[in-house]
C-alpha cells in the first residue's frame, strides 16, 4: 500500500504521491482513488480554457475508476476466501525477512488495507506471519 502524505505548511494543498512501496508495480498506485482525483483535479486546473476537455472523457474516467474499485474489492475478497481455504494446509513460501519457510497455516490475519497474512507455524513450533502473495506452494498436511 503507498502512503500519500499532506504537504506541511500550505493550506488547502492536496497530498502527492510518494515513491512506490517496495513490491509495488506503478499501475496499483493508480487503483488508489485520492490519487486517481488528484490527477483529475491536476488535469482540469492545466487545461487549455479556450479549448476545454471533452467532458465525456471526464465521464469515461469515473466509469473506470468505478471499475478498478469493484474489480480490487473483488480481488481482496477472493484472497480472503484462498486464505481461509488454506487453514490447516502445510505451505512454503518465504517469511518477512526473506528467509525460505515450511509449515503449517493455523490461522489467517485479515486486514483492510492489504492481502490477508497467513499464520504459519514450523516444524520447531515457531510461528510466523507470511503474505499471501510470499506464497509458493500449498499441500494438504
Amino acid at each position: 500500500m503507498t502512503i500519500i502524505p499532506s504537504t506541511p505548511g500550505v493550506a488547502g494543498a492536496s497530498p502527492g504521491p510518494t515513491a512506490p512501496a517496495p513490491g509495488a508495480s506503478g499501475l496499483n498506485q493508480l487503483d488508489n482513488s485520492q490519487t486517481f482525483l488528484q490527477l483529475l483535479v491536476a488535469q482540469l486546473k492545466n487545461q487549455d480554457p479556450l479549448n476545454p476537455s471533452d467532458p465525456t472523457s471526464f465521464m469515461t474516467e469515473i466509469a473506470q475508476l468505478t471499475a478498478v474499485q469493484s474489480q480490487t474489492s473483488l480481488s481482496s475478497e477472493e484472497q480472503t476466501v484462498a486464505a481461509d481455504s488454506m487453514i490447516g494446509f502445510t505451505v512454503s513460501g518465504s517469511g518477512a525477512s526473506g528467509s525460505k519457510l515450511t509449515g503449517q497455516v493455523t490461522g489467517v490475519l485479515l486486514s483492510t488495507t492489504g492481502a490477508p497474512t497467513l499464520e504459519v507455524k514450523d516444524s520447531a513450533g515457531k510461528t510466523q506471519d507470511v503474505g499471501l502473495a510470499n506464497i509458493t506452494s500449498v499441500t494438504k498436511s
